[in-house]
């Protein structure tokens, strides 16, 4: 179900994304091999996915040969190439409740970890990353909603040089004596340059919605 939910919450993001005329990241079409690839926009790399090695590739077109990128689930990856086809954006949503976010720069594949980056700029960010996911855990106050699933989205390429990158998913609920207090959807935005720089842009928290199976990034526009 929260599988079907997240695929949901793609394809409404693709959809409004490119109704304002933003290519958003995008996955890679079945069944999976190089004649299913997304190609740089001059036409000079290609990325691919080989679904049984979990093994995404990136082809240099002119020399006809390939490098390994990431070892993922192919299926739920995301890309985008950067207008000037110098970088490229994977999302990788290797488990239902997180996902990473990288820029590779397509002649070295060097990548950025955007959560990384984010972290160390706003190291608030920190409280809404679930425990267990590989960070130093955050000093918490008593009182305060744990994340029980928190994803780091590319979601597009501003410019040649910028992504807007999106921290997104929901908290517990907690008992505050004796009172049942629901858990909130979060929603954090920020521009970060391949360089490494970091912007915030908006940070919205609010309830989630008391519908059964309502998920928080469908509620999240993009």
């Amino acid at each position: 179900m929260r599988n079907l939910r997240w695929a949901v919450f793609l394809i409404i993001t693709v959809v409004a994304l490119r109704v304002a005329g933003q290519e958003p990241s995008v996955g890679l079409s079945a069944p999976y091999g190089p004649a299913n690839s997304l190609a740089s926009p001059d036409g000079a790399y290609r990325l691919y996915g080989d679904e049984e090695s979990a093994q995404l590739w990136l082809v240099d077109v002119q020399r006809h040969d390939r490098r390994p990128v990431l070892h993922a689930t192919v299926p739920t990856l995301t890309l985008a190439w950067s207008p000037d086809s110098q970088a490229f954006i994977v999302n990788d949503h290797m488990v239902s409740n997180m996902e990473l976010a990288y820029v590779y720069d397509a002649k070295t594949l060097v990548r950025l970890d955007l959560r990384s980056r984010i972290l160390a700029a706003d190291p608030q960010a920190a409280h809404f990353i679930e425990p267990g996911q590989g960070i130093p855990e955050p000093v918490r106050a008593r009182d305060e909603k744990i994340p029980t699933d928190s994803f780091v989205h590319a979601l597009r390429w501003m410019d040649a040089s910028h992504v807007v990158v999106q921290l997104t998913g929901h908290t517990a609920g907690i008992n505050v004596g004796g009172v049942i207090h629901g858990g909130d959807c979060f929603d954090l935005r920020y521009q970060v340059s391949r360089n490494g720089a970091v912007q915030k842009i908006s940070r919205h928290i609010f309830p989630i919605n008391n519908r059964v199976e309502q998920d928080c990034a469908e509620l999240n526009e993009p």
